[in-house]
C-alpha cells in the first residue's frame, strides 16, 4: 500500500512536469481577446496560479488532496474538478468491472469445455474462434455489435450512459442527432441496458487470451496428483472441477488481471468513444485540448467551456484517480490470490514465526 501511494504521487508529479513541457497557454481560459497584451497574459496566469514554480503548484495540488480531498478548480468553467470526476469515473469503472465479470462468465465455461474435450473437434473450434478474435480491433468489435444489436435488431441502446443511482435526461439518440421526445434514464435497468454493448465489447476483446490461458491452466491442474487422487476416491467431475480445479486454475489469470488493469482502462477509452460514454478517457483527452471534455447532465460541455485547450487541474485529477484505481485493483487481486492459494498465507505466517 505504501509503494502504491508513492507510485500515485510519482505519476501525478510526472503529469505536472510533462504539462509544462507542452506548449500550454492556460491564460487563454480567462483572456478572450485575439491579441492580448503581455499585462493581460501575466494577470491571467497569476490569477490561475500558473506563474509559480512547478513544484509549488504540485505542492498545492497535493495539499488540497490531503486536507480537503479536492483537486482544485478547472481553468475554464471554474468548477471543482471533483464535479467532473464524479460524472466521468463511474462510467469508466462500470465498463471495466462489468466487462471483467462478463469476461470470466464467458471464458471460464468455454475454457473448461475446451480443456475437458482436449484435442477433439469441440476443442479445435473453440481455439480457432479465439485465434480469429485476436485479429479484431476494438473499434471493429464495438461498431459491429452496435450495428447488429442496436441498429438492426433494436434490442439494446447504442449510445449514452445511464447512472446506476439517480437519473439523467437523454436528449440525443446519437451524437449530433437531437431527440425531441427525450426520456429520463437511470436505475439498474437503464444502467445495465446502456452498458450491455460496452460490456460485450470489452469481454470479446480479452476473451481469446483468457480462454486460452484458462484452458492451459485447467489442463495442467487436471493432470496433477491431487486431482487424480480425488478422482480415484470416486469424486464426481463437477466436484473435482469446483473443489480442486477452478481454485488452482484461477491463479494465473488473476496474475494477468493485475498486470493488465492499465490496458483494460485504455480499452475502456476506446469503448467510451464508440458508444459516446463520457467517461474518464474522454475527460482526460478533453483536458489536453483534443476533445470536448466531460458531460454535465447528459450533455457534453463544448470546447468553448472546457475542451479545446489544456486544463491541468482536470488532467491531474484524472491521472490521480486512474493511478489510484490501478493500485486498489492490484491490491484486491493480491488479496484474492492469497485467498485462493493458502500457501501464500502459510508462507507469510512461517516467516513471522521464524523472526
Amino acid at each position: 500500500m505504501l509503494s502504491g501511494l508513492v507510485i500515485v504521487l510519482a505519476l501525478t508529479w510526472i503529469t505536472f512536469a510533462l504539462f509544462w513541457l507542452l506548449p500550454a497557454e492556460p491564460w487563454r481560459a480567462l483572456v478572450v481577446e485575439p491579441s492580448p497584451t503581455k499585462a493581460q497574459i501575466a494577470a491571467a496566469n497569476h490569477k490561475l496560479g500558473v506563474d509559480r514554480p512547478v513544484y509549488v503548484q504540485y505542492g498545492k495540488f497535493v495539499w488540497g488532496i490531503v486536507r480537503h480531498g479536492s483537486f482544485g478548480r478547472d481553468y475554464y468553467a471554474n468548477e471543482p474538478v471533483t464535479t467532473f470526476l464524479k460524472q466521468a469515473l463511474p462510467v469508466t469503472w462500470s465498463i471495466v468491472l462489468g466487462g471483467v465479470l462478463l469476461l470470466f462468465l464467458i471464458a471460464l465455461p468455454l475454457a473448461t469445455v475446451s480443456a475437458v474435450k482436449a484435442n477433439t473437434a469441440v476443442d479445435r473450434i473453440i481455439l480457432m474462434a479465439t485465434i480469429a478474435g485476436v485479429a479484431l480491433h476494438p473499434f471493429i468489435i464495438g461498431v459491429g455489435l452496435r450495428g447488429l444489436f442496436a441498429n438492426r435488431l433494436h434490442w439494446l441502446p447504442a449510445y449514452h450512459y445511464c447512472p446506476l443511482r439517480g437519473t439523467t435526461q437523454l436528449t440525443e439518440l446519437s451524437p449530433g442527432v437531437a431527440d425531441y421526445n427525450a426520456q429520463t434514464c437511470g436505475g439498474m435497468g437503464g444502467w445495465s441496458q446502456h452498458l450491455a454493448l460496452p460490456w460485450m465489447t470489452f469481454a470479446i476483446i480479452f476473451l481469446p487470451l483468457y480462454v486460452r490461458m484458462l484452458r492451459g491452466a485447467i489442463l495442467e491442474v487436471l493432470e496433477s496428483r491431487y486431482v487424480l487422487t480425488a478422482q480415484a476416491k470416486g469424486a464426481g467431475p463437477l466436484r473435482v472441477l469446483r473443489a480442486h480445479v477452478f481454485r488452482n486454475a484461477m491463479l494465473q489469470p488473476l496474475t494477468m488481471i493485475g498486470m493488465e488493469i492499465g490496458l483494460a482502462l485504455t480499452v475502456a477509452i476506446y469503448i467510451e468513444t464508440i458508444f459516446s460514454l463520457h467517461g474518464a478517457g474522454e475527460l482526460a483527452i478533453g483536458s489536453l485540448g483534443f476533445a470536448s471534455g466531460t458531460a454535465t447532465g447528459g450533455d457534453v460541455v463544448s470546447g468553448g467551456a472546457l475542451g479545446g485547450h489544456f486544463n491541468l487541474p482536470v488532467l491531474a485529477g484524472v491521472m490521480f484517480m486512474i493511478a489510484l484505481t490501478v493500485i486498489v485493483l492490484n491490491l484486491i487481486v493480491d488479496l484474492t490470490y492469497a485467498f485462493l492459494d493458502p500457501r501464500i498465507r502459510l508462507s507469510g505466517r512461517s516467516a513471522e514465526v521464524a523472526t
